[in-house]
C-alpha cells in the first residue's frame, strides 16, 4: 500500500520554488539571535599643540615707513626743531611701518620708541652739516628696528595640529535568528534573517512514498 508524507517547509523561505499543496500557521517555540563579528574603519582625531618656528619679520616695512616719516617730519619742522621732528618722523613712521609688514598685538613699543631716541641722538652727533638729518633719521630708524627686536625677540610659538589616523574596529551585529516552531507535533529548526512573531506560516506539501 502507497503511503503519503507530508514535507513542511516554512513558506518565507521557500516562496515560488515550492508549490505547497495547502497553507497552515506554526507556533513560534524559540528565536535565537545569530551573532556575527565584523570590522570597520574608524577615523579617529585628536588635537595637539605643537611648537612651530617663529614667522621672520620682514625690515621692509619698517625702512620705508621710516623714511616716509623723516621725509614728513623735515617738512613739518622748521629751523633748530626741524632735526627733532625728523627724527620724531623717522621713529614714528619705522614703527607704524613694522607694525603693519609684521602684525602682532601682542609686541610692545617700547623698546621701538627707546631704540629709537637712541639711535637719533646717536646719529645727530655722527652727522654734521647738511647731513645731520639725514644721519639723525638713519639712526633714528635703525635704532627703532633694533630697540623693538631686543624688546621682542623671536620666540617659538604654538599653533593646534590635528591629527587623524585610520583604525579598525569590531562589533557584533546580528546576522539571523534560529527559530524553532512546533508543527504537526514536532520541533523543526531553520534560519530566518528576520526575528518572527509568536507564529510563522508554513507551506504544507504530500508526496507520495514509492518505498
Amino acid at each position: 500500500m502507497k503511503k503519503s508524507l507530508l514535507v513542511v517547509s516554512l513558506l518565507s523561505l521557500c516562496g515560488a520554488a515550492y508549490a505547497a499543496d495547502l497553507t497552515d500557521t506554526a507556533k513560534v517555540i524559540s528565536s535565537t539571535p545569530i551573532y556575527e563579528r565584523i570590522t570597520e574603519p574608524k577615523r579617529e582625531c585628536s588635537t595637539d599643540t605643537v611648537q612651530v618656528a617663529p614667522r621672520e619679520r620682514s625690515m621692509g616695512g619698517s625702512i620705508a615707513g621710516g623714511v616716509a616719516g623723516a621725509v614728513l617730519g623735515s617738512q613739518v619742522g622748521s629751523g633748530h626743531g626741524s632735526t627733532a621732528a625728523t627724527a620724531a618722523g623717522a621713529v614714528a613712521g619705522t614703527v607704524i611701518g613694522d607694525r603693519v609688514a609684521n602684525p602682532d598685538e601682542n609686541r610692545s613699543m617700547t623698546g621701538s620708541v627707546v631704540g629709537g631716541v637712541a639711535g637719533a641722538i646717536l646719529g645727530s652727533q655722527i652727522g654734521g652739516g647738511s647731513g645731520n638729518k639725514a644721519a639723525t633719521a638713519a639712526g633714528a630708524i635703525a635704532g627703532a628696528v633694533i630697540g623693538d627686536r631686543v624688546a621682542n625677540p623671536d620666540r617659538p610659538r604654538t599653533e593646534q595640529v590635528e591629527r587623524c589616523r585610520e583604525v579598525e574596529v569590531s562589533r557584533e551585529v546580528i546576522s539571523g535568528y534560529k527559530v524553532v516552531y512546533r508543527y504537526n507535533g514536532r520541533n523543526i529548526t531553520t534560519t530566518l534573517p528576520y526575528q518572527p512573531g509568536a507564529t510563522v506560516q508554513v507551506g504544507v506539501g504530500v508526496i507520495e512514498d514509492k518505498r
